[in-house]
This record gives C-alpha cells, structure tokens and sequence, in this order.
C-alpha cells in the first residue's frame, strides 16, 4: 500500500499540471500572455503538442508565425527559465528540416517555468502512466474546459490571477464570481485586467465590475459567493486534520505553501472524499468564517471532457438540452457527483449540510470564504466535514476565522474601457447584469478592461475583488454513436465519480 500511494502523490502533481516534483523555493511556474512570450526572459524553449515535444533554439517572431530551429526531441525539461508553449492542434506545429514554425494563433498556452537544476527530483522517467498524464495535461490544454483567465497590470507585469465563474457549462449555470486580484496595482491611475479565452470554449461574460474595499491593516477582505464582504483578522489553523483514512493532513492545509491535498484512490468502494477538521470554538462565538485556499483539479476538468464525449455526434444535442434544463436540475446533478466542495457542520442535533464552494478552476489556487452559523454548537469545538468527489479538489490551506467583521469603505467601479483584441469598445457589453455579452469564442481572444482607480484612503490598506458574470460553452467534435443504455446510468448519485474512479485505477493499473 505505500508504494501505491508514493505512486499517487507522482500522479497528483501530474494532475496539478507539473511535469516535475521541485523541493520548495526552486521552481515556480506563471503563465505568460502571448504577446510577452519573446520577452520573457525564457533561455530554453519547448513546442508541445498532443503527440509530440520539442526542444527549439533561436526563436523568434515574424508575421504571425513562431519559428525556431529543432534542437532535440525534448524529455523532462531540466534547465532554468523554460518557456513551455502548448500547441493546438498538433498539425499546427510544421517542420521544413532542422526549421519549426507554428501559427501564434495556435499557441494555445504560455508558461514559463523557473527551475534551480541542482535541487529538482524528476518524476516519471519510465512510469507509463506518468507519460499518459503528460499527454492527459496536453489534451485538455488543446481541447478541454476551464473558463475565462484573468490576468491583471501591477506596472511592470501582467501576472495570472485564476478563472471567473468557474462550471457555469451551461446557461442556467449562469453565476456571479468574486476574484481576488492579489497582484494588481494602478497605472496612470486606473486598474487594468484582461480577460481572455485560452481554451476551445465559447466564453460568455456579462458583466465586469471592481469592488475596491479600504480597510484597516491587519486585516484581509474576501467576498463570499452571495456578494458579501468579510474581514478576516485572526484565521486559526485546525487543531485537527484527517482524510478518509485517518491520516493527518495538518502538514497539507495548515500553511499556503508547496505542500497540498489531493485525495487518496483506494480499491475500495469510496467514492467522495472527506476532509475531517476540529477547530477550538472561543467562548460564546455564534458564527465563523471558514476560509480555503484552493482549486479544482485538471483530473475533474479532463474527466469532465471525457465524459462529454460518451455523446458522440449527439453532444450538441445535449448540450441544447442542458440548456432547457432548470438551474437546480443542474446543481444538483452537480452535488451529487461530488464537484462543489460541501461543508458539513458538527451540531448538537447531529450532521448538517452548512454550504458549499463553488468550483474554482485548475489553474490557480482561489482565496474563498462562507458564513458559518454556530448557533447549535454549544461545545468548545467545531467540527466540520468537507466532501467532494475523489481527486476533484486540490487544497492549499483551510482555516477559520472567529474575529467579528470590522468596517471596510466599499466602493463599487464600474469599468471606465473595455477593448478587444483588433481596438474594438466593447464596454456597453460589460457595465450591466442584462441578456447582452462580451462573446470569446476563439482562443485568441483577449479583452483588456480598465477602471479608474479612486483616491487612497489614508492608513487604511486596499483590497481589490473582480466582480464578474457569465457561463462558458465547451466544444466538442463529437464523433461516434452514444451509448445511450450507458448514459442514462449518471443519472444516479455518484455515478460520475464512480466513473472517474474507475478510469483512475485503470490508469494506475498501466503503470505497475
């Protein structure tokens, strides 16, 4: 059993979209906008496709086309500052001898990865199953779903900060998102962000706004899914952490760090995973702030795509359907697959279901915050589960906060402009909750938004939480007859985490 989980913990960072395991503080990993890849500082650069790597020298940039020579079929990358570019499709990538050269619109990811060679562990040289997540991680880049990226302007970089309204798949999906721009700070006097497609998805954005909160230092500000505003001043770690299994995880959620949690996979009959946490409760406290630092899997978005596939020809067809759907037909489709994280409370009349976070995307770890009510609590302890489906959650830290909510000055910024990507206003598409949308459908769409910045508020600090609205299509080349007998079986509770599963352990079977 150690060795399988060894083996897990390699596959978890493969499904964290790393190719290697790095000790802390010698690697780090951002995503670069297209237009900054040739200045980025990159020494080493890599072309991945689906079916193939390459290392390539030389690069350089002419009329919409990226071209370099072929150095050497390329493994693992090793070396410092390496840009990664993910192609779409793989026919993109054209070779005339030692030249290569891809359209830039087919680039469909930039990273660029930060390494100190003489503290990095490789993982996976010849486990094949290592290689199959590799080529997983890929796929979804060229083909799979995720949701609008956002990156922001602190003057000197545009740095990722996470994904808006993360699962909204379909239109009664629609929902608000609140995004903490950890990076951002004004230039000229406005804040500016981008919101663009990197994936093969129409993105629907109805509304774009910046909430800007002047609060006391010592204090952080994150909004809660329902639009409100909670200080946070004194977050505790629990005092107790365990899995499914009764193995501790304080080292995993205590800290924000390289450290995380992604749930075991056993040859059992568990399907959702459960994150046990005891907190000591101050005298008196009626009420919590639970916070959590973390995302979604890319395991739960490939999955997720996988699954859309068992339609074949007949997905845009159900796609439609899904459309015509009631929004809570939907959600709870979603609850009971496990995909939200679900929060469940320890009171005196037993185990109830408190609330649950929304998803928050594979690319980037999300700060969020709920309310929880302690009113039935009359103990020193409080004990809550989290439960979602087996590796569909990445977590980061969770903590809770007891401090009552002090006053913050909130100020609501409409956008000032909003341009696409050939200088077209867009802004009327942005500044209302209405049935009008900035429409991405392509993945070389970008939209750059600013807001005008308001005066500091002196010995107060700043806070700044994209407040956005949307949904996301997936699309898919449907191919094939769907087995209908075989889809109507996720209609049941789990069955969709019970086919993920499945699909992990056959996977983990290659590789041994």
């Amino acid at each position: 059993m150690r060795a399988y989980n060894e083996y897990q913990k390699i596959v978890a960072l493969f499904l964290a979209g790393l190719i290697m395991l790095m000790f802390s503080g010698c690697y780090s990993l951002r995503g670069i906008p297209k237009g900054e890849i040739q200045y980025a500082g990159g020494k080493h650069y890599y072309i991945h496709g689906t079916n193939s790597s390459f290392q390539i020298n030389n690069v350089s940039i002419s009329d919409g086309v990226l071209s370099g020579s072929l150095a050497y079929l390329a493994e693992s990358p090793k070396k410092k500052d390496v840009i990664n570019l993910y192609v779409a499709p793989d026919s993109a990538i054209k070779k005339n001898g030692s030249i290569i050269s891809i359209p830039f619109e087919n680039i469909a990811k930039a990273e660029l990865n930060k390494v100190d060679g003489s503290k990095t562990l490789i993982i996976g040289s010849g486990i094949a199953v290592g290689t199959y997540f590799t080529v997983g991680l890929i796929w979804w880049i060229a083909k799979g779903g995720s949701c609008p990226f956002i990156y922001s302007d602190n003057g000197s970089n545009n740095n990722f900060e996470g994904e808006i309204y993360s699962g909204a798949t379909a239109i009664p999906l629609e929902r608000d998102d609140y995004l903490w721009l950890k990076n951002i700070k004004p230039v000229d006097n406005l804040y500016k962000i981008s919101i663009s497609n990197e994936v093969r998805e129409i993105q629907n954005t109805n509304l774009a706004e910046l909430l800007v909160f002047d609060h006391s230092p010592g204090t952080n500000i994150l909004v809660d899914k329902y639009g409100n505003a909670h200080t946070l001043a004194d977050t505790k770690k629990p005092v107790s952490a365990v899995d499914n299994y009764g193995r501790s995880l304080s080292d995993e959620i205590s800290f924000r760090d390289s450290i995380r949690y992604i749930s075991q996979v056993q040859k059992d009959l568990i399907l959702y995973d459960t994150v046990s946490l005891t907190f000591e409760k101050p005298a008196n406290a009626v009420s919590s702030k639970l916070v959590i630092s973390a995302k979604n899997t890319m395991w739960l978005d490939y999955m997720f795509v996988k699954f859309t596939d068992l339609f074949g020809k007949r997905y845009d067809n159900w796609k439609e359907k899904r459309n015509e759907k009631p929004q809570e037909e939907l959600l709870k489709w979603s609850f009971d697959q496990g995909m939200p994280l679900s929060v469940y409370l320890e009171t005196d009349k037993g185990l109830v279901f408190a609330d649950y976070f929304n998803l928050a995307g594979p690319m980037a770890d999300k700060e969020d915050v709920l309310m929880l009510d302690l009113s039935d609590i009359s103990g020193d302890k409080v004990s809550i589960k989290l439960v979602s489906g087996l590796l569909f959650w990445d977590i980061d830290f969770i903590g809770m906060d007891f401090s009552p909510d002090q006053a913050a000055i909130k100020t609501v910024v409409p956008l000032a402009s909003a341009t696409d990507e050939f200088g077209k206003n867009v802004s009327d598409l942005l500044v209302d909750d209405d049935d009008r949308y900035l429409v991405q459908p392509d993945i070389t769409n970008i939209t750059s938004v600013t807001f005008p910045a308001p005066s500091p508020v002196q010995g107060m600090n700043r806070s700044m939480i994209l407040h956005s609205k949307g949904n996301y299509e997936i699309l898919r080349d449907g191919k094939g007859k769907p087995d209908v007998a075989y889809l109507k079986g996720f209609i049941e509770p789990g069955s969709f985490t019970r086919y993920s599963k499945d699909h992990f352990l056959q996977f983990y079977q290659k590789g041994n």
